[in-house]
């Protein structure tokens, strides 16, 4: 095959999608040059590609070397302050009792999210610092500035290396896992004869999940709070200062948020069913 060269068909004609199919099918015998030339054909042009040639098109390292330094701080003190006070002393509502229990389980979603924020930022000021070090000038101000916050960078993620959980590990080991297990043998040797056994187990499944959902969505709601609080605008400075790198990563709270919700809805989907079927049957 010599070229990728599409079939004459009329204007308008019902073959013109399987004539686009055929085509795209066909490079996969040409080689790079053809296939560079089909994709480049077909003229795909969106925000994305716009932002990588802005990027490519970028005269410096950075956009505004004297202001590096001090958003630098400021982000660092932003990080120190989010993890000292990101997952500590939730505020409960009145009906969620005994509040000891549930302020623990809120605070461990709290910490699970922003403890993985800090690292994860720290990872990212580490290798995008290193990466605009590759690419200063080997004599220049701007390369021995980033070496400098590329090691700081580094000892935030030693620092902030702390457990998402909060919990030991014989915790988990020891206390944990055994106390599900021997949940599941109970819920194993439950007999569901009557109605009226499976409509109170459905209903205390239902509350149960009600209020993990309830638990996950307020560690979420205070953690993304709080993040947003301290970190969007030392952040947000930081990476414009930096300059065509994009956006600071984002939380998980919104993963949580969203998993909270939809266990939530099933609830009210899977009780009803469940105490319809062992009525019915």
């Amino acid at each position: 095959m010599q070229g990728l060269k599409r079939r004459s068909s009329p204007a308008g004609s019902v073959f013109d999608q399987v004539d686009s199919w055929l085509d795209r099918v066909q490079i996969v015998d040409a080689n790079e040059d053809e296939v560079a030339t089909f994709l480049d054909s077909l003229d795909l042009r969106g925000p994305q590609e716009r932002e990588m040639l802005a990027e490519l098109a970028r005269n410096g390292t950075i956009a505004r070397p004297d202001e590096l330094l001090d958003a630098h701080r400021r982000a660092v003190a932003a990080l120190e302050t989010l993890g000292r006070h990101g997952y500590r002393s939730a505020v409960l509502p009145r009906w969620l009792r005994p509040k000891p229990l549930f302020r623990y389980f809120v605070e461990l979603v709290a910490r699970y999210v922003v403890v993985s924020h800090l690292r994860r930022v720290s990872t990212e000021m580490r290798n995008l610092y290193w990466l605009r070090t590759m690419q200063a000038a080997s004599d220049s101000k701007e390369r021995k500035l980033l070496t400098r916050l590329g090691i700081e960078a580094s000892g935030l993620i030693i620092v902030f290396k702390r457990r998402t959980l909060g919990l030991p590990s014989f915790v988990i080991g020891g206390v944990l896992v055994p106390l599900f297990l021997t949940l599941f043998r109970i819920f194993r040797g439950l007999h569901f004869d009557s109605w009226w056994t499976s409509t109170i187990f459905a209903l205390v499944g239902a509350v149960a999940v009600f209020l993990i959902g309830a638990v996950i969505l307020r560690g979420a709601a205070m953690a993304s709070r709080r993040i947003r609080l301290a970190t969007q605008g030392p952040l947000q400075n930081l990476w414009t200062v930096i300059g065509s790198a994009g956006n600071p990563p984002h939380d998980q709270s919104r993963t949580f948020a969203v998993v909270a919700i939809v266990v939530t809805t099933l609830m009210w989907i899977v009780v009803p069913a469940a105490i319809a079927l062992a009525v019915l049957t």
